[in-house]
């Protein structure tokens, strides 16, 4: 096939879409199909990145601060929309494929496919969701109308990284969408093959690790009250915290504890240096807060190391892959300190435990959350659609 990506995040940006984006298109290409990528930049350019051919529409960067850092518009130069077009004609795409739902990429997107006659996927992998009530009620809204209007509609297919986000697409798009959207699961953001190489020998080292962005919804404040709960038993014992601070409310709670010295904000880190953290941890905590959890792929880099994790993560997550607590994970649904500082401390006093689930993680990412499987269910989707159309 071939397929087009388009999205409005890429390496070297680091965030999950982009890391999905970068590796869904190695993989596909891998597997014998022809691939570009449009993506954004800071001006107009083309280049071969890492084997795989990138058009960078321009764009300006704007940042919300205390929101999202990464946020670029390209849809209001209008030359943007015909280059896009062009792009796809020019490639003959079978199907064009982007990556995410609410960038202003996405009307563009619309417009090339509709040009090149090739249908368009929506893969979702992001909910739009607030712990403010009032925003979150705002986010839906404005969900409903800018995507529900401009984006779905034009879709022929969308497809759901998980559960959640499924649910999450009924809930706030209703059945027109649900009808259409299908579940395709993601892979790690580095290399899978290096990481499961990694060698964990499960021993105490005395550092529980925390990855992502420090928002209103990964506030990390559960864990450093679970932290304080468990530092007078465990003298050693550090939190280390890799991730751009949006909220400062838990390096704030953890001077006032007097932790300061003990739990570490490094802020965001390059992505070798966060894989060097998680190698140094006895476990990594990742717990989101809000209507819709996920596992994000800090966790699943974090399994691929047979490093034990503690998420609240839905057993159903991934569909049919079902997770096991104990086994591939730990989970911790309830996020009280308390709760939490007990999940931890089975895993801190128990190398046995650590070995077992860090193992049986590991394992489970092999065999489902591998990127030759995700870009294998994505072409059968894609194909099915192209052949409909009569592209391929």
């Amino acid at each position: 096939m071939r397929i087009l990506l388009v999205g409005g995040m890429y390496p070297p940006m680091r965030t999950g879409t982009a890391f999905y984006t970068q590796n869904l298109a190695a993989e596909l290409q891998r597997q014998g199909h022809a691939v570009e990528i449009v993506t954004l930049g800071a001006s107009l350019s083309h280049a071969f990145e890492d084997g795989l051919s990138v058009h960078r529409l321009q764009a300006w960067r704007l940042p919300l601060a205390g929101f999202f850092k990464h946020y670029q518009l390209c849809a209001i130069n209008p030359l943007n929309w015909w280059r896009l077009a062009r792009i796809a004609r020019r490639f003959r795409a079978d199907a064009v494929l982007l990556v995410n739902h609410y960038l202003d990429i996405a009307f563009p997107a619309a417009f090339a496919a509709w040009r090149a006659r090739a249908p368009l996927v929506c893969s979702v992998g992001t909910q739009l969701q607030s712990l403010n009530p009032r925003r979150d009620r705002l986010l839906n809204r404005l969900d409903r109308l800018i995507c529900g209007l401009g984006v779905f509609p034009f879709c022929d297919a969308v497809v759901a990284w998980d559960t959640q986000i499924r649910q999450y697409l009924s809930d706030v798009q209703g059945e027109r969408v649900l009808r259409k959207t299908h579940l395709v699961n993601y892979g790690v953001a580095g290399d899978g093959e290096a990481l499961a190489q990694h060698s964990n020998d499960h021993a105490f080292r005395g550092l529980i690790l925390g990855v992502g962005a420090v928002s209103e919804q990964r506030s990390f404040v559960p864990l450093v009250k679970a932290f304080a709960e468990l530092a007078p038993d465990y003298p050693t014992l550090k939190l280390r915290i890799v991730g751009h601070v949006y909220y400062d409310e838990a390096p704030r709670l953890a001077a006032s504890l007097g932790l300061g010295e003990r739990v570490e904000f490094l802020g965001e880190q390059p992505h070798a240096d966060v894989l060097a953290h998680m190698k140094a941890a006895d476990l990594l905590f990742s717990s989101l807060t809000g209507r819709y959890v996920g596992m994000g792929t800090a966790t699943i880099e974090a399994m691929l190391l047979a490093v034990p994790t503690v998420v609240n993560t839905p057993l159903d997550l991934l569909g049919n892959a079902t997770l096991v607590d104990g086994e591939h994970l730990v989970q911790c649904t309830e996020p009280t300190p308390a709760a939490i500082a007990q999940r931890l401390r089975a895993l801190l006093g128990d190398e046995s435990l650590r070995r077992r689930v860090g193992n049986g993680g590991r394992r489970f990412v092999q065999e489902q959350l591998n990127w030759p499987k995700v870009a294998r269910d994505m072409v059968a989707l894609l194909s099915g659609l192209a052949q409909r159309q009569g592209k391929a």
